[in-house]
C-alpha cells in the first residue's frame, strides 16, 4: 500500500512509522522538519497521565501507557517516566476519583492539609486533591527520535521543505500535489498536520472548524542545580478562589520545572513564525510559582511558546474517509501523551481495520447535523462538557 502522511509531529510521525514497519510504502511530509519550534510536538517533555474525568480519554490513557512501553521495547529509548502527579482541582475531583475506580486505575484522595505531603513546598490554600502515582512525563525529543528511527530504519521516505497544496481523490486513489507543483499518487492519505489541518479539511469540503492557539510555558529552577526539581511530581492546579487561571506544570530533568497556565496567549496564524513569548504571562507565572510553590525557585530558565489545535467538543478527529484519507486532527492540548497509540490507531485506519467504541466516538461524522457555534474560548483542561459544541 502506497501512503503519504502530511505532518511529521507527535502523530503523523508515529503513523508513517508504524505503517513503514508493517511492510508499506510511506512517504513522511512536513514542511519545516521533525521536531520543528513552529510545530505542536516541539520541546522536551509532556505530561501525561492515566486518569481523567471522561473515562473514554482514561481508557485510550491506558492503551497509550501500552503504546508507549512498545515503542521503548522496540526501539531501547525510554520516552516516558513516572513522578505522579496531583489533581487539585475541586469541580472535577469526584468524577476523576469515580474514573480511576471504575477502571481500576491507582488513585488516592489527599485531603488539603495533606498536599505538602505529594508535593514538597505545595501551599495548602484549603483544597483537596487526588494522587494518581503512575502519572508522569513524556520525553518528547526522545519519542520523536526514536519514531524517526524506526520509520527511517523501516524504509521510510522523509520529505519536507515543501508543502501540500491540493490533494485529489480519484475513482481509483488519491493523488498529492506539492508546492514545487509536482505529485504523486497514493492509496492513503494521512492528514496529521497540527494546527494546518483546517486547510486540509476545507480543501476536503469537510465543513468542521479547528481551533488552533498558541501557548506558552516557563521553565524555573536554580541555574547552577537544574537538576533539583528532577524528582518532583507533575501537577494539574485548577482555579482557587484567590486567583484565577488553571495551571499544569511538571519537571524536565535537566532544565527546570515547567509551568503552563491552561489559557492561550493568541490564536495559532499560518504562517506567521513568531513565537516570541508573553513578558506578561511569564511574570504571571514567576508570581505563582513564588507564592504558591515554596521548593521550586522562582527564577526563569527559559519560555517557550507552542501551538495547540481544539475542535469543537474538546474532542479528537480520528477517521477514515471512504476515499482513503484518513483524519488524525485536533490534539486538543493532550496529543502527545496519546502520541504511540495514534501511530497504532491511524495505521489501522489506513488499512481499514476496525476500530473500539472510544475511538469510534471520534469520528468527524459526529458534527453531522449539529450547529457548531462560534467558540468564546479554548476547552480547558478536565472539562465536564466536553462533547457538547
Amino acid at each position: 500500500m502506497k501512503s503519504i502522511v502530511i505532518g511529521a509531529g507527535a502523530w503523523g510521525l508515529p503513523t508513517a512509522a508504524e505503517l513503514a514497519s508493517r511492510g508499506h510504502d510511506v512517504r513522511l511530509v512536513d514542511r519545516y522538519g521533525v521536531g520543528n519550534p513552529l510545530s505542536s510536538s516541539y520541546g522536551p517533555t509532556r505530561m501525561w497521565r492515566l486518569a481523567d474525568p471522561d473515562p473514554s480519554r482514561a481508557r485510550l490513557g491506558l492503551r497509550a501507557l501500552a503504546a508507549m512501553k512498545r515503542l521503548e521495547e522496540r526501539t531501547g529509548a525510554t520516552v516516558h517516566e513516572v513522578r505522579g502527579l496531583l489533581w487539585r482541582d475541586p469541580p472535577s475531583n469526584p468524577a476523576l476519583a469515580a474514573t480511576c475506580a471504575g477502571l481500576g486505575i491507582d488513585h488516592e484522595w489527599v485531603s488539603a492539609a495533606d498536599v505538602g505531603d505529594r508535593f514538597p513546598g505545595l501551599r495548602d490554600d484549603g483544597r483537596d486533591a487526588v494522587w494518581l502515582p503512575d502519572g508522569g512525563i513524556v520525553l518528547a525529543e526522545r519519542s520523536l527520535r526514536a519514531q524517526f528511527e524506526r520509520f527511517t530504519g523501516a524504509g521510510g521516505r522523509f520529505g519536507h521543505a515543501r508543502s501540500v497544496v491540493e490533494i485529489e481523490e480519484r475513482p481509483n486513489g488519491l493523488t498529492v500535489t506539492y508546492s514545487d507543483m509536482t505529485s504523486e499518487d497514493a492509496d492513503v492519505v494521512v492528514i496529521a498536520a497540527g494546527p494546518e489541518s483546517s486547510t486540509f479539511l476545507r480543501m476536503l469540503g469537510i465543513d468542521v472548524p479547528l481551533y488552533p492557539y498558541l501557548e506558552q510555558v516557563v521553565h524555573f529552577g536554580d541555574r547552577d542545580s537544574v537538576a533539583h526539581t528532577d524528582a518532583f511530581p507533575c501537577l494539574f492546579d485548577g482555579e482557587a478562589e484567590d486567583r484565577a487561571g488553571r495551571i499544569y506544570a511538571m519537571p524536565t530533568p535537566g532544565l527546570g520545572y515547567k509551568v503552563g497556565l491552561d489559557l492561550p496567549i493568541g490564536d495559532y496564524q499560518a504562517g506567521n513564525p513568531d513565537r516570541t513569548p508573553s513578558t506578561a504571562r511569564t511574570e504571571v507565572l514567576r508570581q505563582r510559582i513564588e507564592r504558591d510553590f515554596a521548593a521550586v525557585p522562582a527564577t526563569v530558565v527559559d519560555a517557550q511558546v507552542c501551538c495547540w489545535t481544539d475542535t469543537p467538543d474538546g474532542q479528537f478527529i480520528l477517521d477514515a474517509l471512504p476515499s482513503g484519507i484518513v483524519l488524525g486532527c485536533g490534539c486538543i492540548g493532550e496529543g502527545f501523551k496519546y502520541s504511540a497509540l495514534m501511530g497504532e490507531i491511524l495505521a489501522d485506519f489506513a488499512e481499514g481495520r476496525p476500530q473500539d467504541d472510544d475511538v469510534k466516538a471520534c469520528s468527524v461524522t459526529r458534527f453531522e447535523g449539529r450547529a457548531l457555534l462560534d467558540r468564546s474560548g479554548p476547552t480547558p483542561v478536565g472539562s465536564l462538557t466536553r462533547g457538547a459544541p
